[in-house]
């Protein structure tokens, strides 16, 4: 429905977001992270965010053929039919990431008496 400008101007500003928000996302997570670990286990730490990323990059793309895959199949579904099915599991997944980071799910450091 757009043309033009209007147009140019949209896409331009999804590719934007696009390529943003991953760095953004990953910053997050590590402060995140930092803060709930002691500095003598950050390495440690660091080192197992870092193979849960690539495993998950590595793991991720296949996971997303098989929903497109499955959501094809499923055109004529009466529930979450054809490319619903995606987004709805999109939605699932972004929602327990935005779960997990409320406060039962965050993990505090200890305080030692030189913190309190």
């Amino acid at each position: 429905m757009l043309s033009g400008f209007a147009l140019h101007l949209l896409i331009t500003i999804a590719s934007v977001f696009m390529l943003c928000f991953p760095t953004i996302i990953d910053a997050g997570l590590f402060l995140l992270e930092n803060r709930a670990v002691e500095q003598h286990q950050r390495g440690a730490a660091n080192g197992i965010v870092m193979i849960a990323m690539s495993l998950f990059k590595a793991v991720g793309p296949a996971g997303g053929g098989a929903i497109l895959s499955w959501s094809q199949k499923r055109l004529n579904a009466s529930f979450l039919p054809g490319t619903h099915l995606v987004f709805f599991v999109l939605n699932l997944v972004e929602a327990l990431g935005l779960l997990m980071m409320f406060k039962p799910f965050l993990a505090e450091k200890k305080k030692t008496p030189s913190h309190q």
